[in-house]
């Protein structure tokens, strides 16, 4: 079945995390990710739990969401991680308050949406790493969607290394650059919610007769 792990980072660089809803409650200590991973399977591995997906999930503004499968009974090898899932944690500790949810076989990372300058969709697999930019997308005047678009897809290749960091640094950059700034209000707002590169809908409505 798959999980939720709830994970909050602490001071000094200490993370803790749960399990909401898992019967007895699992706590970790950790200062990294894959730390907690490892110390959650070890007390899966050694114990006989219930769980209640239904119980109301809490989280902070800065919390992280993780989600792996679990079996009583059974320890996956966190020792084991595909190239992919140690990128994935990598990302995970860079932003603060990113939501991963994943397959077996893909791992998506949202950190905000379309109106956060900061926003970005990664979404990894064994064979590549996808950096998106938060979009939306209007498919009339009166009907939105949220979606991304893509910004650059890396292949990977175990024998090659990547600057993850920065990568990550490079979309958000991008990101931001696709707010405008309305030259009526003076308000930075994401393309999205831009009439004119320079003008706001809003705006756009009060000073220039559009019709949304």
């Amino acid at each position: 079945m798959k999980v939720q792990i709830v994970i909050r980072q602490e001071k000094n660089k200490l993370y803790t995390a749960n399990i909401p809803g898992l019967k007895p409650n699992i706590h970790a200590f950790g200062t990294s990710l894959q730390e907690i991973l490892e110390q959650i399977h070890e007390r899966l591995a050694g114990t006989t739990f219930t769980f209640n997906p239904s119980e109301p999930l809490t989280l902070n503004k800065k919390d992280n969401l993780l989600e792996i499968y679990i079996e009583p009974g059974q320890r996956y090898p966190v020792t084991e991680l595909q190239t992919f899932e140690e990128y994935a944690l990598q990302i995970l500790e860079m932003l603060p308050g990113a939501r991963a949810e994943r397959t077996p076989d893909v791992i998506q990372i949202n950190l905000g949406d379309f109106r956060d300058e900061k926003g970005i969709v990664v979404i990894l697999t064994s064979e590549a790493i996808e950096l998106r930019l938060p979009t939306l997308e209007w498919l009339g005047s009166h009907t939105s969607v949220r979606s991304s678009k893509l910004w650059k897809r890396i292949d990977l290749d175990n024998s090659k290394s990547f600057d993850i960091p920065q990568l990550i640094a490079s979309a958000q950059e991008a990101q931001s650059k696709t707010f405008g700034v309305c030259k009526f209000c003076s308000q930075k707002k994401p393309s999205g919610w831009m009439s004119q590169q320079d003008v706001c809908q809003s705006c756009a409505e009060k000073h220039l007769g559009i019709v949304y």
